[in-house]
């Protein structure tokens, strides 16, 4: 892919696609020891996060937040390099479930960068999912129904419309549910998260895998430790 260098572009040299639960904030802390810091984890995020404000600012009110990121400028090309620079302002590495959705775009806007693909046992994988971030989006569906039953507490109204706003009620949908969100864009794992977790992990697994040049591409099981990850990293 040809090099691209923009003015204001976003410092990224560290790209992690691989899905939340696969040692995502191992390798987050990893790299910021080895000198590629910030890095940017949705669990370091929180709802007062600039992240989300910038994410917010950008939409302008045409798209949900979430579709703005994935499909900006009402295209199936995925956000422009000019908004992952802004997003992704000041960010050395970054990764999870955030990154890993917009894997195309972010190939596309930092073709230079190097990219880990972090993976486990599937069935490791998908224990961990039920007992972590499905569990979550139970609870997630809960605090929609109790809302809806106006049986929710004030701090959980407080809460969900501070989510809504800043979009995270969106990219929470985008990433889990089977029906149509928007006329336009598909989730990305519509609806088989909670049925076939072992499946969407082989899934993800092989879009990336053929998506990036394998040069630059790091399949990395965080048990390895740090001989695979700093022989790649040249350091």
């Amino acid at each position: 892919m040809t090099s691209i260098t923009r003015e204001h572009q976003a410092p990224l040299k560290i790209i992690g696609l691989g899905l939340g639960r696969t040692g995502t904030f191992s390798l987050c802390t990893a790299l910021e020891i080895l000198g590629f810091a910030p890095c940017h984890h949705p669990a370091l995020l929180g709802v007062e996060s600039d992240f989300w404000d910038r994410a917010t600012k950008a939409a302008k009110c045409e798209l949900s937040v979430i579709e703005f990121i994935i499909y900006s400028d009402k295209s199936k090309d995925g956000a422009s390099p000019e908004v992952l620079d802004d997003l992704f302002r000041g960010y050395v590495s970054a990764m999870d479930n955030t990154v890993a959705v917009m894997a195309e775009p972010l190939y596309r806007a930092y073709p230079e960068a190097k990219f880990i693909l972090t993976t486990r046992d599937p069935a490791q994988w998908a224990q961990s999912m039920h007992k972590t971030i499905i569990r979550t989006y139970i609870e997630y569906q809960e605090l929609q129904s109790r809302i809806a039953s106006a049986i929710a507490s004030e701090s959980e109204i407080t809460m969900y419309e501070k989510m809504k706003e800043l979009g995270m009620v969106d990219s929470i949908h985008y990433y889990y549910e089977a029906a149509l969100y928007s006329t336009r864009i598909e989730h990305y794992h519509q609806g088989r998260l909670g049925t076939d977790p072992e499946g969407e992990l082989e899934r993800h697994n092989q879009f990336i895998i053929r998506l990036i040049p394998p040069e630059k591409l790091l399949i990395f099981n965080v048990a390895e430790g740090w001989k695979p990850l700093v022989r790649f990293l040249g350091v």
